[in-house]
């Protein structure tokens, strides 16, 4: 033990170096203590955080007439035949056609030609159910030509913070994101997200089949082609060594 004097005090050396650690002991496990007791919560499967929401969409059509009847260029009848094509490949439910009261020839026009080319297109059972709706005098008034579809809405992907700084070794919650975004957006029809397909029943005749075979000890596939090669020669007439 080292003893300092001075002023008519006496100071033990050790005995401050024995407090000092001790005092960093506990701090320290104060620390430990304090991590260990922290509950991180747990964001979930992915599929639960970026679920694929399906909306109804109104999808629409508006058609000028004229005083004189309805004039269509090749630019607007490509337009009509491109709509009603959408409309054969996802619409839902009947064609709505909606007129402005009042209207001249021009309507009635506009209402035959939808129909012939539903026709031309293989689509003459569409129900199409019209209406019409107030307009005022000199206003342009177009037909609206409509119909509802289903559409998945793309989970927003983008990235708030840094993507390993979670900080207690979990996914970032944005994990799994551009997945589900690149299957809602690569689905043609969302009612798969709705309900799954029905199954068609099996074929029995071909399962006996396979199953005679496979009791027999025979190969229970379709044979194959004599024809067919496999070849592993090196194309680039390298050994890759």
């Amino acid at each position: 033990m080292w003893l300092t004097k001075g002023m008519g005090m006496t100071f033990s050396t050790r005995n401050i170096r024995h407090k000092t650690l001790k005092l960093t002991i506990l701090v320290g496990a104060g620390f430990v203590l304090s991590a260990c007791g922290t509950v991180y919560e747990n964001p979930g499967p992915s599929i639960a955080r970026h679920k694929i929401q399906v909306a109804e969409s109104i999808e629409r059509l508006e058609l000028y007439p004229q005083g004189n009847g309805l004039v269509m260029s090749a630019r607007d009848r490509q337009a009509m035949m491109q709509f009603l094509s959408g409309y054969g490949r996802e619409g839902q439910g009947p064609i709505y056609m909606n007129r402005p009261q009042g209207a001249g020839a021009g309507i009635g026009q506009a209402s035959s030609q939808v129909r012939q080319a539903l026709a031309q297109m293989g689509m003459s059972h569409v129900k199409v159910q019209e209406g019409s709706y107030p307009s005022q005098a000199g206003a342009p008034a177009p037909v609206v030509v409509s119909y509802r579809r289903l559409k998945a809405l793309v989970p927003d992907c983008r990235m708030g913070d840094e993507i390993q700084d979670t900080g207690y070794n979990s996914p970032s919650p944005n994990w799994g994101c551009s997945f589900y975004a690149n299957i809602a957006a690569q689905v043609a029809d969302p009612n798969q997200f709705l309900s799954p397909y029905t199954s068609t029943d099996p074929n029995m005749q071909r399962r006996m089949v396979v199953y005679e075979k496979y009791i027999e000890g025979e190969i229970s596939g379709a044979p194959r082609n004599p024809d067919q090669r496999v070849s592993t020669e090196d194309t680039q007439g390298g050994n890759g060594g």
